[in-house]
């Protein structure tokens, strides 16, 4: 048998062992998630990733190689390097977290757990306990007794090839593999309802106009990655109800090889948005294979705006050991504070700049009031000039009459101010006058040329 080779329980193929909104595995604890068929998933801790299905895949390859021993003792390097990943503390620290996660998950069937031959229920934990020696470092963990038994089958169960599993990279396109490599038991055709699919894997979206643009993509992925190829079709039975129909192909062990050699070799996606990605790299890094692939997978599972603001956090902050700080930061999501901290500083800025404007608008039409005010003053000045000494006299003594009493008592006591408050009365009712003149003009023009 291939040393990739895992030997695992279809039950946990059918059912999800891991989930992929690594968001909301992050942020959440005490997580229970139920199949209508009996299937009941516990996690007191955060709930396992794809990550965490590919350091679960690996422990369980090294009790396989040691006869289903439930006790092992690795070091983290060894698990990292075969895992695929950069040892170091950012990844220590993950597999560590990883494990608390397994120590954490509780999986029960009840009525619904199959064994080849017949239905039953079970309850089983994953891992029973897990340590680091503090001399050697050195991991320490115990698998559940009833964990391993379960994987082992019992002649129910297939073989999962943990190479191709860990190069899949989307979780979507693995929790895809892990449902084919159940599906295609002794033949070459399978059917299922999108929606069925969707409730399968399990996957957000609901409607087969969503879900199926998502499943072609996923399988795309896992023809360029793994060994085995299908096709997929569709065929709507009614309105919201589409059958997907997957095919496996066989293909000569001479394509297989050329396949498995050009994957040997790392080839840039042609994508824009990763250009642009690699592109706010410092130029020295974005040649480097262990950059840009952390890069590229972290884009393929949380776009473009994530690796973008963690790439920027990274070159303001990392003054050495730009690559680890860059994977702690991807990780991390570190970005996402600094993103916030611009955006309210850009918005207090927006804030200010609005409130000078308004400053400015509210300036200008000051001056304009002040400048109308000083041009009617002009103006009623030389009305009151143009008027002789009767109709000045008449025009003060209409003022006198529009005053109140207690500014009209002042004006007659001639007291502090009185002789300004007379000449403002007179103005306005100056100004009065002219406006209504002003306004006769046209009237009289009219009436003249009527004439």
């Amino acid at each position: 048998m291939e040393r990739n080779l895992i030997k695992h329980s279809v039950n946990l193929l059918e059912y999800p062992l891991w989930f992929q909104n690594e968001c909301l595995a992050e942020n959440s604890r005490g997580v229970t998630w139920s199949d209508r068929e009996g299937y009941i998933y516990r996690a007191g801790y955060k709930v396992p990733v794809k990550t965490d299905g590919i350091f679960l895949l690996y422990l369980l390859l090294q009790s396989q190689r040691s006869d289903y021993a439930p006790e092992m003792v690795l070091t983290r390097y060894q698990v990292l390097k075969d895992c695929s990943l950069v040892p170091s503390q950012v990844w220590y620290d993950r597999l560590e977290d990883s494990l608390e996660r397994w120590k954490m998950v509780g999986v029960r069937f009840e009525g619904s757990f199959y064994d080849g031959k017949n239905y039953s229920s079970i309850n089983f934990g994953v891992i029973d306990s897990w340590k680091i020696d503090k001399t050697t470092k050195n991991l320490h963990i115990r698998f559940s007794q009833e964990f391993l038994t379960m994987m082992m089958g019992k002649g129910f169960f297939k073989y999962i090839n943990f190479a191709e599993f860990k190069k899949l990279r989307s979780p979507l396109a693995t929790r895809l593999y892990e449902i084919l490599c159940k599906s295609f038991h002794g033949r070459d055709t399978w059917e299922i309802n999108a929606i069925k699919m969707a409730e399968k894997i399990p996957m957000k979206e609901r409607f087969p106009a969503h879900i199926i643009p998502k499943i072609k993509t996923a399988i795309n992925r896992i023809n360029r990655c793994t060994d085995t190829q299908y096709v997929l079709e569709t065929r709507q039975i009614k309105a919201g109800q589409t059958i997907l129909c997957f095919k496996k192909q066989t293909v000569s062990k001479s394509v297989l090889l050329s396949q498995q050699t050009d994957r040997k070799a790392f080839v840039m996606p042609d994508k824009p948005e990763i250009t642009v990605l690699i592109n706010l790299l410092p130029e020295p890094r974005r040649s480097q294979r262990t950059i840009l692939e952390p890069v590229i997978a972290f884009y393929e599972m949380r776009g473009t705006d994530y690796v973008a603001r963690n790439i920027r956090y990274t070159n303001k902050n990392a003054k050495n050991n730009y690559r680890p700080y860059l994977l702690k930061a991807l990780q991390n999501d570190y970005g996402l504070a600094m993103q916030e901290d611009e955006e309210a500083a850009r918005q207090v800025i927006a804030q200010e700049a609005m409130k000078a404007q308004e400053i400015a608008q509210s300036e200008v039409a000051e001056q304009k009031r002040r400048k109308e005010q000083e041009e009617n003053k002009k103006r009623a000045q030389a009305y009151i000039e143009s008027l002789s000494e009767e109709s000045r006299s008449d025009l003060q003594a209409e003022a006198m009459a529009n005053m109140s009493d207690s500014i009209k008592e002042i004006v007659l006591k001639k007291g502090l101010g009185s002789k300004i408050m007379l000449n403002v009365a007179m103005e306005n009712i100056a100004l009065q006058k002219l406006a209504a003149i002003n306004a006769s003009k046209p009237v009289q023009q009219t009436l003249e040329m009527a004439a």
